[in-house]
């Protein structure tokens, strides 16, 4: 039943959390995992993302937003991968929109890129973003929580929780940070969601100190704030390639 909850909640909205402040309808974001090639850096593939996938994007008129998340400290069993390209797609129809136009016109592109990395075949999560403000910026620090629930809570459990943290951080450390919620849809299991936050380096390291020096901590306990899953904490930085303002 609890898979068949998360299953949907990627297609449905969460109106149990749904407000003024956060998006109702989930997203698609598209992930490859992926494997520098000899020879090729992080930032080279960044500076193809952020040329030549944007000059393409923009001449034929798709709708879609690329991250490139370079991997920083990464724990088993997702810590092979050197970066992670991650395609967001507000509908199915752009989805697909996307993968004709690269696959036809863009074939050159496709190519370019697998010159560079080696990847494993896509896998497709719903993307539900908590706040309405989105933390719009080159380069930015981004925790992955990767969990499973604990007995008795649910996805709105979980991305609740993670909403009450954000929170949390601003009043607790002055921190401006933002958040999504990544479920699985397709091509990957093992873990419920995974929950992020990210932010401006210097917002980051606020929300970071605050967690090292106790002080989040102390405040969510005296907030009375009950931790919905058991998570592991990664670390990326994500490189923004091709943003379209919604």
């Amino acid at each position: 039943m609890k898979n068949l909850f998360l299953a949907l909640a990627c297609f449905i909205p969460l109106a149990v959390i749904a407000d003024d402040h956060a998006p109702a309808s989930p997203g698609i974001a598209v992930v490859y995992e992926c494997t520098l090639n000899e020879g090729v850096a992080a930032a080279d593939v960044v500076a193809f993302g952020r040329r030549d996938v944007k000059k393409f994007v923009n001449n034929n008129d798709l709708t879609i937003n690329s991250y490139l998340w370079e991997a920083i400290a990464v724990n088993e069993p997702y810590r092979e991968a050197d970066v992670r390209w991650v395609n967001y797609f507000p509908t199915w129809d752009d989805y697909f929109t996307n993968t004709a136009a690269f696959g036809s016109k863009g074939s050159s592109l496709v190519e370019k890129f697998n010159s560079m990395v080696s990847c494993e075949k896509e896998v497709v999560f719903g993307a539900q973003n908590l706040m309405s403000d989105l933390v719009v910026v080159d380069q930015k620090p981004f925790v992955a929580s990767v969990c499973q629930l604990n007995d008795g809570k649910t996805l709105a459990d979980g991305m609740q929780f993670s909403k009450q943290l954000i929170g949390m951080a601003g009043k607790t450390v002055d921190a401006n940070v933002g958040g999504t919620v990544f479920t699985p849809i397709f091509g990957i299991s093992g873990f419920d969601y995974v929950a992020t936050f990210y932010g401006e380096t210097s917002e980051m390291t606020k929300l970071m100190n605050g967690v090292r020096d106790r002080s989040m901590p102390a405040a969510m306990i005296k907030a009375g704030m009950q931790p919905a899953a058991d998570c592991v904490n990664d670390l990326h930085m994500s490189h923004m390639m091709v943003h379209q303002p919604q």
